[in-house]
């Protein structure tokens, strides 16, 4: 018989996984992993706009000569972008973080297939996920590590001035970087979270509504 449990600890657990997956695309995808110290006040039409030069993993925000502000990526050929122009550090902390949450991702789905199926292969699907979800919570915290590694390339000098790996120089942290970091803490919190869902699912009280032909239990 087909049913569908659906408990309190559950419903946490798929409600984490997913901010912390969001959580980590929109540090991917933005340039504000460091922001520079110089301000530009940029006009368009009848306002004006300050803005500041912003550095990410692969992409930038940048005044440009004709006097407009751009933001863009800048691997142009991906990994395979000249280190000069793309630091390798920033390679490598591409290369995890999108690791991580690519994993991160797949165990979002995986959260939703344990409200109508608890093992796979005789395994708990609980305990795959968690496993899965500390895993890219790993991934995502070798990635936090790698970047800052890289603020001595000359595309970080040329930005926040004299800088160094692990020190920012007149450059301050972006939003993006706190979002990388509780994406992080969110992976490995819904890692634990994964046992007392498990425990929740195969409670006795859910088991003998199961049991009772319920095809569908609510336990909140």
């Amino acid at each position: 018989m087909c049913y569908v449990i659906i408990t309190g600890r559950s419903l946490l657990w798929f409600l984490l996984s997913l901010v912390a997956a969001m959580l980590t695309v929109s540090a991917v995808v933005s340039p504000k992993w460091l922001i520079g110290p110089e301000v530009f006040v940029v006009k368009n039409n009848f306002t004006a706009q300050e803005r500041r030069p912003s550095l990410g993993i692969y992409t930038r925000c940048t005044m440009m000569v004709d006097g407009h502000f751009h933001c863009g990526p800048f691997d142009f050929d991906g990994l395979f972008t000249d280190s000069s122009v793309y630091p390798t550090e920033f390679k490598a902390c591409m290369f995890f973080i999108s690791l991580g949450l690519f994993v991160l991702s797949v165990t979002v789905c995986l959260t939703l297939v344990t409200c109508c199926r608890q093992s796979l292969l005789g395994k708990s699907i609980h305990t795959i996920t968690g496993s899965a979800q500390a895993f890219a919570g790993i991934s995502i915290m070798v990635a936090l590590f790698l970047h800052p590694l890289g603020w001595g390339a000359a595309r970080v000098l040329r930005l926040c001035g004299d800088s160094e790996a692990f020190y920012p120089g007149d450059c301050a942290i972006g939003w993006a970087l706190y979002c990388a970091v509780v994406g992080m803490s969110l992976a490995f919190l819904c890692a634990l979270i994964s046992l007392k869902a498990e425990s929740a699912n195969m409670s006795a009280s859910v088991k003998r509504r199961v049991e009772a032909g319920e095809r569908l239990v609510l336990f909140l």
